[in-house]
């Protein structure tokens, strides 16, 4: 056993074993037979549903979520370590296939936490029951992003996409950017002002989430770049 092992824990050396074994067997071989899709502009022709079908199996696609919703939860108090681990594993076969990963394991800690319960009880099972289905944590904008919450007020910073409720239902108007997994995400986590003219250095306060599908004509993507991811 090697240093770095004996920092780890019994769960920590299995998926990070499950991983290596998942990117030596699908991910490198995928890559070297299909460099050539690097450079596609079509997000949906480059990552094969077959490689997410083969991160569930072994349940790295839905870390994060509950395992009362069919997920393998971590460890709470090893939870952030034990997701590093994974995902620098995943990078050593593909960095893009790594952050699309990391972006469900995040949005899934978030709407674990903040979420209320018929709202998990709506997404979770949809994740879990999907191996392709994806999360899209939306935060940058055009003009910046978590500098919203600078301890000092710098107006040019403050968040652009605001949502006001109408009746009983919100409404997101607004533009966001570099978006990992903004093309093919199933549901977007989408950050927006709710008190338009607060300072940036109360953003904090003066902002907020919602969890919203994908429905035209909103939210539409405009532009794809290179980056699938």
């Amino acid at each position: 056993m090697d240093m770095i092992d004996r920092g780890l824990s019994e769960e920590q050396r299995m998926m990070r074993d499950s991983c290596r074994a998942f990117v030596n067997d699908f991910v490198i071989p995928f890559i070297r037979a299909n460099w050539q899709r690097e450079w596609l502009m079509e997000p949906d022709q480059r990552l094969p549903r077959e490689i997410l079908e083969a991160a569930d199996r072994i349940g790295i696609r839905t870390l994060g979520v509950p395992e009362e919703y069919g997920s393998m939860q971590l460890d709470p108090a090893t939870e952030v370590q034990t997701s590093a681990i994974i995902s620098e594993e995943i990078a050593r076969g593909d960095s893009g296939l790594a952050d699309k990963l990391v972006q469900n394991w995040k949005v899934s800690v978030l709407l674990r936490h903040l979420a209320p319960r018929h709202l998990r009880e709506r997404w979770f099972p949809l994740l879990s029951g999907d191996p392709a289905f994806l999360l899209a944590h939306c935060l940058t904008e055009p003009r910046g992003a978590s500098d919203r919450w600078l301890p000092y007020n710098v107006p040019e910073a403050a968040m652009q996409t605001k949502a006001v409720l109408e009746g009983d239902e919100w409404v997101i108007n607004g533009r966001k950017q570099f978006i990992s997994n903004g093309y093919d995400a199933g549901l977007f986590v989408v950050y927006a002002n709710t008190r338009p003219g607060w300072p940036c250095c109360k953003g904090h306060r003066a902002s907020s989430c919602r969890a919203t599908r994908p429905a035209s004509p909103s939210p539409a993507v405009t532009r794809r770049w290179a980056a699938a991811s």
